[in-house]
């Protein structure tokens, strides 16, 4: 029952964040196109990562509310999707020096997330 009240607390913090994440980030891009460049501009385009450190936030805080053994799973998930990143990275570096095209870190970014999640629900199949 603990498990169950803990993960619907960090779905409620995550989920919300993340719901005002896409508020602030339509916001601050439509705001900030009709800008000269500058200052004000730059720190417009920069609010949406107000929601995204509550993001944070409520991850931090649910590793801090889970038990020892899921801290420990899901810490391992983190570090498995790390690696996978690391060497999607140094091997597309390698591409890119042959002429493909540079990648934006928002790719990265998502490979890591998916990675982190897909590692968890194969993980969670298999180690059953």
């Amino acid at each position: 029952m603990y498990e169950s009240t803990v993960n619907k607390i960090y779905f409620r913090e995550l989920f919300g964040s993340i719901a005002i994440y896409l508020v602030v980030l339509f916001t601050s891009v439509w705001i900030a196109k009709g800008m000269p460049e500058g200052v004000l501009r730059t720190l417009i385009a920069l609010l949406p990562m107000i929601p995204v450190l509550a993001a944070l936030w409520a991850v931090v805080r649910h590793f801090r509310r889970i038990d020892e053994y899921l801290r420990q799973w899901n810490l391992e998930n983190l570090a498995m999707a790390g690696g996978l990143t690391a060497i999607f990275g140094l091997t597309y570096g390698f591409m890119e020096g042959i002429g493909f095209p540079r990648l934006s870190m928002f790719v990265i970014w998502g490979l890591f997330m998916g990675g982190w999640g897909i590692i968890a629900c194969l993980r969670k199949k298999f180690d059953a």
